[in-house]
This record gives C-alpha cells, structure tokens and sequence, in this order.
C-alpha cells in the first residue's frame, strides 16, 4: 500500500511534506503507521488505498487528505464525504428515531433510523436518495487493527432505499464509548465499497 497524503486541493499538505519522502517506499501501511505519531486510518476508497494521516479536526468531523485532489471527510468516525474518487459522496445526514444521538452508532442499543445521502455520479449529475436503516449490534470479540487488538462490538448496518435496492455495511464499535474504530460499506446503491481502520486514534 501507499502512503496517502496531500491535501484536497491537490497540493501537498504540511504532513504529505514531512512524510512524503520518509514514507513513499514500499512497505505496508501498518509499518509506517507504527513509525509516525499523528492520527491515521488504512483506508480504501475506490482508487485510493494505504495510509492516510489526519488533516483537520472540526469535532465531530475529521478530515482525511488522499493525495491527487482526494478526501475523506468522517462523521463520529463514520463516512459523511468524499472528494477527488470517480463518484463523489457529497453529503450524509441520519435520522435516529429514539435517542439523542446524531447516529445511530451512538446509541447503546441501536434503534430504526433513516439517512438521506447526495453523491455525484461519475458524468457529474447528481442524485439524492434516503433510506430506512437498521442497524444490529453482536457481542463485542477481538478485532486486529492495524496497530492493536481490541474488543468492539460488530454491528450489522443495513439500508433500505426508496428505489427498492438494499445496501449492506458493518461497522465496529467501542462497547463503551461507542466509537468507530473501523467500517466498511456501500455508499449508495452502485456506489464504490468503501473500507477503513483507525491506526492511531485521533479523540
């Protein structure tokens, strides 16, 4: 894998400049995420696979510069945004029914909720879409990360969306906390398959 660095705009960021020459060789990503000390996730995103390190914080968001133009911007540690990939998503929004919390993650024991996501087709036109969700959560049990083994809860997420076509994701959470340490799903139907870890935690 590669180390992912640069910002949005497609320059170098300030971590890209300090680690793009130390960090450019070929070695795995958890090599390179035990050398450094910033926050990192392994990510995979459509085109973009290996390393990223954190580029801004604006809590709940985080801020995942790719390189090349790209960016993957989490919300409570889960997807919200991404740029610079061949289909773009531009934005999430949750509706938990029962509860106080933005996300249905959040929750200590996870109820029905809704997610309206906008994303721009690989041609440039964009859609928007919601979906009934659910989310089920199993007893926690070990989960290697890229720089630890730790105990999380899996838990199952499924989307229902208005045109009939269902997604599937799994997210890994804290039984405590209720962070994500680490998720894979489908943004929307067709949409790229997306996956990361958290290496070095940021909160």
């Amino acid at each position: 894998m590669l180390l992912l660095t640069g910002c949005a705009s497609g320059g170098a960021s300030p971590m890209g400049e300090i680690f793009r020459d130390a960090w450019g060789g070929s070695d795995g990503a958890t090599d390179r995420a035990a050398e450094i000390t910033f926050a990192s996730l392994v990510l995979n995103a459509d085109d973009r696979s290996g390393l990223v390190v954190l580029g801004a914080l604006a809590e709940p968001e985080s801020f995942w510069p790719t390189g090349n133009r790209g960016l993957v911007t989490l919300r409570h540690e889960g997807l919200h945004a991404t740029a610079g990939l061949t289909a773009d998503l531009l934005d999430t929004r949750y509706t938990v029914s029962e509860g106080e919390a933005e996300v249905p993650w959040r929750l200590s024991a996870p109820a029905d909720f809704s997610v309206t996501r906008t994303w721009q087709r690989g041609d440039g036109l964009t859609e928007q879409m919601s979906a009934e969700g659910s989310l089920a959560c199993a007893a926690a049990e070990p989960y290697a990360l890229p720089l630890a083994t730790l105990t999380l809860e899996p838990c199952a997420m499924t989307l229902v969306w208005e045109n009939g076509r269902t997604t599937r994701g799994e997210l890994w959470r804290d039984p405590q906390t209720r962070r994500l340490w680490a998720a894979e799903e489908q943004a929307w139907p067709d949409g790229p398959r997306m996956s990361w870890e958290v290496a070095r935690q940021w909160w």
